[in-house]
């Protein structure tokens, strides 16, 4: 589904020059010159193209120099699409200085914009400009003109690179593709087919989700999707989370609408989705919302909608996820990012900060063109154009990128291909990528039953203590998929009630790329006494037992454990690695662990559900011959001690 809204242009004087003229006049014309000058003239007016240049023919044979007759074939040829011929026209009419001459270089002006000869096209409007009497808002208009020239050639003469490849007709058919989104493994892609319904007059179309699976350099032949259940009558517009267990489309003209069209969504649990529920009227409008785009962390769902109270035609805004489920009342992403013009099609990549939209209200190459912020804390940027020739003269309409980063998605109906708007990917040029990103995969389960677990995921940016992702694993397949941007140190927290709670960390050197990502199965330990868990995310300076603030959140999560779980006992373990003496290691990581302690006694648990013990480097569970066997000798190990 496409709703389209054309950006308003301006157009200086673009009406011909005899349709604005109401007197023409030129030195002494030839009386059989004028004479015919007039019958092309009247041929003109009743739009009799082929008679009106047959008699401009006989003008110019009986007077080369009448400089109207050169702008009447100039007018005729940019009415019929002969731009470059029409702009000749005009340079011959200057030639014999017609009596408008301002006007002739609008005309002109105006061609070559229309051709995206935009220095051309800057020196004739700034020779308008040297004529006495413009007043003052055509003047206005003439340089917004020229800036708008000046902005598309300095696109053009610093060309991105693009080279997009059709991917072919088993994605591609004859109907209208529209990518929707990817996943996050990068093997394979959503999107929306639009075709001619032959079948049923009250539509004129149908529109179905597909997936397609890349195999290699190659894709398998598109499927059509039978979820989410429920009737969706005209929907599109999908995008899921990167597990793939939440999905959110735009559908038109259902029952449960509240307006033209809404945004619903459908939960996948094992291998069933929900039936497809709107989202409701906090966030649906009697007006058009439409182009959901989720958040990587499942908590921000970015839309396009016209209703009342935006800054444009269309704005992109924003609502973020409750938690008892529902969703908040959307919020205008406001300025840099939206204008008076409109903003569509918004993605939000994989690494949660930089956004993709489209938009007909920032400067660019014209109709629509494709652009990118980031977020900084709750701002955005400036937006930055993609460039040319990726963006042209006419509507780019959606970008997806791909997880890596160095990929890009569109929909396009100006490059050849299959039929009507085909599905393109291409190398995307540096300067628009965003923060690369690889993943965590894997199931959750019950180390001694082996019972797959429904467990909460929560990874977080350690140096920033702040919350990146909160997630579920499947209640049914234990499985799970987070995104992990690589620009940051993480911890990992896995919890599930009745259970010893996971932890791991995830620093820089680890994460590497989406062709080396992070697959790691989960055991965790049921509540008894005897089972320990190590927390990896406890850190010290070298050799001393200070708590770094790094360590904040995982001590946290441990103190919310005993706080949830009154009646454990435990023993904090300290353990070295074997560089230094064993009664050195002893103290040391005797030391730790009672810091530990410490700051948990501080957070209000009490002494006596706690006992501390140095192991130095007695208990390893790797070889100190290496770097990372040593690091992770360097543990706090907390063992369950007693359940009364």
């Amino acid at each position: 589904m496409r709703i389209s809204f054309k950006p308003v242009i301006i157009i200086l004087l673009n009406v011909a020059f005899f349709a604005a003229m109401s007197a023409i006049g030129q030195v002494e014309p030839s009386a059989k010159a004028s004479k015919y000058f007039g019958k092309a003239l009247e041929f003109y007016d009743k739009g009799e193209t082929d008679a009106c240049r047959a008699e401009l023919d006989k003008v110019l044979r009986e007077d080369s120099t009448y400089s109207e007759a050169y702008i009447m074939m100039g007018d005729l040829l940019k009415n019929s699409g002969d731009l470059r011929e029409a702009a000749g026209q005009y340079e011959k009419a200057l030639q014999y200085h017609p009596e408008r001459e301002d006007v002739v270089y609008n005309l002109m002006g105006n061609t070559w914009f229309d051709l995206e000869e935009y220095n051309r096209a800057a020196e004739c409007y700034r020779k308008m400009l040297e004529y006495p009497g413009i007043n003052q808002e055509l003047r206005l208009l003439i340089e917004v003109r020229i800036n708008t020239a000046g902005f598309r050639q300095s696109l053009k003469d610093k060309p991105v690179a693009f080279d997009p490849v059709n991917l072919g007709p088993m994605v591609n058919s004859d109907a209208d593709e529209y990518i929707n989104t990817l996943t996050p493994e990068g093997d394979g892609i959503y999107f929306t087919r639009k075709s001619k319904n032959p079948t049923d007059p009250s539509r004129q179309f149908n529109e179905d989700f597909y997936f397609a699976r890349f195999s290699g350099d190659s894709s398998e032949m598109a499927e059509l999707l039978a979820y989410p259940p429920g009737k969706l009558n005209d929907a599109g517009a999908l995008c899921i989370s990167p597990d793939g267990r939440l999905l959110f489309f735009t559908a038109c003209h259902r029952q449960d609408s509240y307006g033209s069209c809404d945004l619903y969504y459908s939960v996948k649990t094992g291998d069933k989705w929900s039936t497809a529920r709107n989202l409701g009227p906090s966030v649906n409008t009697k007006f058009w919302d439409a182009q959901p785009s989720l958040s990587p962390d499942g908590r921000t769902l970015y839309f396009t909608s016209n209703r009342p109270g935006g800054m444009g035609d269309a704005d992109l805004w924003k609502t973020e996820r409750l938690d008892d489920g529902n969703w908040s009342k959307p919020v205008n992403l406001g300025e840099p990012v939206n204008t008076s013009g409109s903003e569509m099609a918004p993605f939000l990549h994989f690494d949660n900060q930089t956004l993709y939209f489209s938009s007909g209200g920032h400067p660019g190459m014209g109709g629509t063109d494709l652009f990118k912020s980031a977020r900084y804390g709750n701002k955005w940027s400036e937006p930055d154009n993609l460039g040319y020739p990726l963006n042209t003269a006419a509507d780019e309409l959606v970008i997806i990128v791909s997880a890596a980063g160095n990929e890009g998605y569109i929909s396009n109906n100006n490059l050849g291909g299959e039929g009507g708007y085909d599905i393109y990917k291409f190398e995307l040029d540096p300067a628009s990528r965003p923060v690369p990103v690889t993943y965590l995969k894997g199931k959750v389960f019950d180390k001694e039953s082996l019972k797959l677990l429904e467990a909460r995921f929560e990874l977080i940016d350690i140096e920033k203590d702040s919350l990146i992702i909160s997630a579920l694993s499947d209640r049914i397949s234990g499985e799970f998929l987070v995104c992990l941007p690589c620009d940051r140190n993480y911890a990992l927290n896995v919890t599930c009630e009745g259970y010893l709670f996971y932890s791991d960390h995830f620093p820089l050197s680890e994460i590497k790329s989406i062709s080396d990502p992070v697959l790691r199965d989960i055991p965790l330990e049921p509540l008894a006494v005897g089972n320990s868990m190590v927390l990896r995310n406890i850190f010290f300076l070298t050799d001393q037992y200070e708590i770094m603030p790094e360590s904040y959140p995982e001590l946290d999560k441990l103190f919310d454990f005993l706080k949830q779980n009154p009646a454990v006992k435990i023993e904090i373990g300290g353990h070295t690695d074997d560089q230094g003496t064993d009664d050195y290691n002893a103290v040391l990581s005797l030391k730790r662990a009672g810091s530990v302690a410490g700051y948990l006694e501080m957070k209000g648990i009490d002494p006596a559900r706690m006992s501390y013990r140095g192991y130095g480097d007695s208990m390893p569970v790797s070889s100190n011959d290496t770097a990372e066997g040593r690091a992770l000798n360097r543990r706090t190990e907390i063992r369950i001690t007693g359940m009364n």
